[in-house]
Order: C-alpha cells, then sequence, then structure tokens
C-alpha cells in the first residue's frame, strides 16, 4: 500500500485567459460613462456646436429715379469699393428737369420783382394821399374856426367835414393798394414763398440728375445680378444684391440647456468650413431671446427659423447666439452663409477649458476630410 504521506501532490489546475471581450466591454463601457459625465459639464461650461453660419448685410440696390439703362459697370460676383459706380440711368430727361426748373426759378424772380415795383408804386400813391389829406384838415379846421366864430354859417361846417372824410378815404384806400401788393409779394429775398417753392423744385431736379448714377453704398460685393443695357428701371425695383463685406459677423445655434452660464463677452473659437486647420478666436456679442415656430404667422415669423430634427426623443429647442470674429476683416474664402463649427467657453473650468481647446482643433483638422 502507498503511503499517504508520500503520494505526489496533485498537479495545479492552469489558469484560465482573460476574456479580451469582457475587457474591450468594461473599458468601452468606462468610457461611455466618463463621456456621459463630462458631456453635462462641458454642455454649460464649454458648449459646442456645428450649426453656425457666417452672416452680414445683404441688401438690394435698386434706383431711386426710373429710366432706361445705359451702362452697366460691374459683373456678377464682382469686388467694389465704396462709392464705385454699378449702373447708370439715361439723364436727358433729368438734365432737361433742371433746365426747366432753372427757368421756373428765373421767371419767378422776374415776377418777385414785378411785385417789389408794385409795392412801390402804391407806397408812392399812398405819399400823395397823405398830402391832399394834411392840406384838407388844415383848410377844414380854419373853416371849422371861423364858422365857430360867426364868420361862415354852418353849411360850411357841414362841406369841410365831408372833406375831411373823403381825404381820409384816400389814405385809407392808398394804404389798403400797399396792403395788397405787399400781400402778393410777400417776404423778401430767399425767404419769398414763390421763390422758395422753385429753388426747391431746382434742388429736387437736380438731386433726380445726381441719382442717375447709381454707386456701391460700402466695400462689398455685387451678386445676384439682373439687368442689361436698354433695360428699363422702376424706381424702388431691386436689380441686384449686394453683400457688405465689411462687417460680418457668425450665427450660431445652441440647445437652450447649454445657455445657462453664455453670457456677452464670453470667449469663443471658430473653425470654417472653408478654412480648415485654422482656429479663429471670437466673443458673443450677444443671445438671441425668440425663435419662430413652424408655420407661425405673424410679427414672430420674422424671427429666426430652427429647424431641429424628429424623433423618439424631443430634440431641445435651440436659441441663436451672435459672435463677433476677432479680425477687423473677413478672412478670404468666407462667404455669406459659409458654415461653421464654435465652442463658447463660458466659464474658466481649467478642465473643461483644455479639453474644449483640444476638441476645436481636432474639428479643425478633421474638416480637411469632412
Amino acid at each position: 500500500m502507498t503511503n499517504p504521506e508520500t503520494a505526489p501532490a496533485p498537479a495545479p489546475k492552469p489558469k484560465s485567459a482573460p476574456n479580451p471581450v469582457r475587457r474591450w466591454t468594461l473599458t468601452i463601457l468606462i468610457l461611455c460613462v466618463v463621456i456621459f459625465v463630462y458631456s453635462l459639464f462641458s454642455d454649460r461650461l464649454a458648449p459646442y456646436t456645428p450649426q453656425a453660419v457666417v452672416q452680414a448685410y445683404v441688401v438690394g440696390v435698386a434706383p431711386e429715379v426710373g429710366g432706361r439703362i445705359v451702362e452697366v459697370a460691374v459683373k456678377d460676383n464682382d469686388v467694389v469699393k465704396a462709392g464705385q459706380p454699378l449702373f447708370r440711368i439715361d439723364r436727358d430727361s433729368y438734365e432737361i428737369a433742371v433746365r426747366q426748373a432753372e427757368a421756373r426759378l428765373a421767371g419767378v424772380g422776374q415776377s418777385v420783382g414785378a411785385s417789389t415795383a408794385a409795392v412801390a408804386s402804391a407806397g408812392a400813391k399812398l405819399a400823395e394821399a397823405h398830402a391832399p389829406r394834411d392840406n384838407v384838415n388844415e383848410q377844414a379846421w380854419r373853416v371849422l374856426e371861423l364858422v365857430k366864430k360867426g364868420t361862415y354859417a354852418k353849411a360850411r361846417a357841414d362841406q369841410a367835414n365831408a372833406q375831411i372824410k373823403a381825404a381820409a378815404a384816400g389814405v385809407q384806400q392808398a394804404e389798403a393798394e400797399v396792403e395788397k401788393a405787399r400781400q402778393s409779394l410777400g417776404p423778401q429775398g430767399a425767404d419769398n414763398p414763390q421763390i422758395r417753392e422753385a429753388m426747391a423744385a431746382l434742388e429736387q431736379a437736380r438731386l433726380n440728375l445726381v441719382r442717375t448714377d447709381v454707386l456701391a453704398p460700402a466695400d462689398g460685393i455685387v451678386t445676384n445680378l439682373q439687368l442689361t443695357v436698354g433695360q428699363y428701371a422702376g424706381p424702388g425695383q431691386p436689380l441686384m444684391s449686394f453683400i457688405d463685406i465689411g462687417d460680418y459677423w457668425v450665427n450660431a445655434d445652441f440647445r437652450e440647456n447649454s445657455l445657462e452660464l453664455v453670457a456677452p463677452g464670453a470667449r469663443a473659437e471658430i473653425v470654417f468650413d472653408a478654412l480648415p486647420g485654422r482656429v479663429f478666436p471670437a466673443s458673443v456679442e450677444s443671445i438671441g431671446w425668440g425663435v419662430a415656430r413652424s408655420g407661425q404667422t405673424g410679427p414672430s415669423a420674422a424671427m429666426p427659423t430652427i429647424r431641429n430634427q424628429s424623433g423618439w426623443v424631443r430634440d431641445p429647442q435651440r436659441f441663436t447666439v451672435r459672435l463677433q470674429v476677432a479680425t477687423e476683416k473677413a478672412p478670404p474664402n468666407i462667404r455669406y452663409n459659409s458654415q461653421a463649427n464654435v465652442i463658447i467657453y463660458a466659464d474658466d473650468n481649467p478642465i473643461t477649458g483644455a479639453i474644449g481647446w483640444l476638441w476645436i482643433r481636432l474639428v479643425s483638422v478633421l474638416t480637411y476630410v469632412i
């Protein structure tokens, strides 16, 4: 029999190899939890959105006077300077209007001159009427004194009073003629209503003549050109669109639950799709206080309309944040409605700030291929 004390010990069981699937699953779960926890903080401390576009002032260029187009000085998508001619309207009818207004002003001046002469003539007649009245009054006073003394009969007193009244009536008539002439003349010089009216008509005619040359209102780009030589242009009819490149900004749509800590002046960074690999500093200028809902009518329908995706989970409402890029001029190749990615550093938290800084630069590199 074998001695149990001397029997060989059983061989140890080999250790089972670690399951790689379990390890990777655990790693992915931990990573998802970390990302989820980070997203809760980053959405408020460093919110990010890929829904951003470049905006600028866009106006329709329309002439203020109507007429036939005789010259088009630009082409579609031309870059122009402030004051550069865009197109010209036929000037002939407006030059004739200026000459007519000048002739009208000269005629009014002659008319006013004649009215002035009429005032002078009426004044002379008034002066002539005063002398007889004074003479009649003096003679009548003497007659009345003699009547009182009994030298003349009372009938002479009645005759003297009649002469006084007749002389006074003559003076009153002359004064009325002077006032009538003055009313017809009006104020003297440039204050005369007729002259002021004629001068205003001349200024309007000259202004219309100047408006036949339509100039660029600022430095910008001409687009949507819709005119040619020979075409008739009506007043207020837009013939092209003008994009002002001197003032531009970025509108970024953020979820409303990401805007809790965002305030005007907050630091931000922007990556334009047209300029991959480059990050531009920016700042928050303002935060929108309203958006329009789909199908909404009335004044609020003119507000920004944000289109959200629909699904099982309601997508949070988005509001527009206006950002100002820290560059004096628009970067090259940046066009109206160019897309961009934006991150805002709403707080000075070093961790979320550092991760956001790395993320936006990763996005700038990915824009080369996305």
